[in-house]
């Protein structure tokens, strides 16, 4: 997707680790067969065609965040008018950097009946209980990240939205309550993950970066605390909105919640409010969302952001991608039942 990225604040990240064996249950086998041709890829012959895949993961023991993308891009019957990268983001509590691997689609392969990827020495492969997500960096620092992501909750239709003058962007939230399995390395320290929570979706379409777009996007898992076996507990949320660059446009918008398994609402209509004060994201989004009694009020902190700029012009005009990190304070009704946690998560912002 991201093409003559200029990252600010680069520095490295990731991993290494064999994955353990582990069973899934048939209603999970079921859920990864349904996942093959749902989250499988749309190769195109357009400029304008983006796509990838992501991956995130959170532990609070130690306090640790990272995201990995897949990315294909341009006309990829045409290997000097197309790409691939794989791009990475990671913060400890302590530091935090992001890594950038562009390569020639030559150096890329990718199915359109399955989820299956793999850009130079990095990829995702679907296995019998969930994703196998592998990636390394190729520059100076070593950055390996190995784990399997193992669904816990269904996955949602494929939405799509108008984005920009004349785009159109797909998403579908194929996984998005994970088990996650494996290990991040950053610079020789290697963080064990060890069923912690994890997310995955999916984006394409068709789209110019200087299109005048903005999009915002957030996604929380609520964390438990009762189990020793996982930090996955019942709550799932994802939130999204296609706009313009100065995010006053109406576009698609989205807010849903799983629980135990089961997507229990969706609402189509999400207002969003933010607090931007001086600084370029906003340290402060509110998303809130009702439908026939029932409603839910998201209220994110940004804690830290990763500006990622996207150059669509020679000569300096980019459109920055904030990566935000920070806290979710969730709260609602849904069925006559309240819903109400608090945790970590992840959000994005792009003008």
């Amino acid at each position: 997707m991201r093409k003559n990225f200029i990252i600010g604040n680069i520095c490295i990240v990731l991993l290494f680790l064999s994955i353990p064996a582990i069973t899934a249950d048939k209603q999970n086998s079921n859920l990864i067969q349904e996942l093959s041709p749902i989250d499988s890829f749309h190769p195109d012959n357009d400029l304008m065609y983006k796509e990838w895949h992501y991956f995130n993961i959170i532990d609070e023991d130690p306090d640790l965040k990272f995201f990995v993308t897949f990315n294909i891009g341009g006309d990829v019957s045409h290997p000097m008018l197309s790409y691939g990268s794989v791009l990475m983001a990671y913060d400890t509590g302590v530091r935090e950097g992001m890594s950038l691997d562009n390569v020639p689609i030559l150096f890329t392969s990718f199915s359109n009946e399955t989820p299956d990827i793999e850009i130079n020495n990095s990829y995702v492969k679907l296995l019998p209980n969930g994703y196998e997500v592998y990636a390394r960096s190729t520059g100076a620092e070593e950055i390996i990240f190995s784990a399997t992501f193992i669904p816990k909750a269904s996955f949602t239709t494929v939405s799509s939205g108008l984005i920009g003058n004349s785009g159109e962007m797909n998403w579908i939230t194929a996984a998005p309550v994970c088990k996650v399995y494996g290990s991040l390395t950053i610079n020789g320290d290697v963080f064990i993950l060890d069923g912690v929570r994890g997310y995955h979706d999916h984006n394409w379409g068709r789209w110019m970066w200087q299109d005048n777009i903005g999009w915002d996007w957030g996604q929380a898992i609520e964390p438990n605390y009762d189990e020793i076996d996982t930090d996955v507990g019942r709550y799932g949320m994802t939130l999204g909105k296609l706009t313009n660059g100065s995010h006053t446009m109406d576009g698609y918008s989205r807010l849903q919640i799983w629980k135990n398994k089961k997507q229990i609402v969706a609402f189509d209509d999400v207002v969003f409010s933010y607090e931007l004060g001086t600084y370029p994201f906003p340290p402060v989004i509110n998303a809130t969302a009702s439908s026939d009694g029932d409603f839910i009020t998201s209220l994110f902190e940004t804690s830290k952001a990763f500006p990622i700029q996207i150059e669509y012009e020679s000569g300096g005009s980019y459109l920055t991608i904030w990566e935000l990190t920070g806290n979710y304070t969730v709260s609602g009704m849904i069925d006559g039942k309240p819903v109400n946690f608090r945790t970590g998560g992840f959000a994005e912002y792009v003008y």
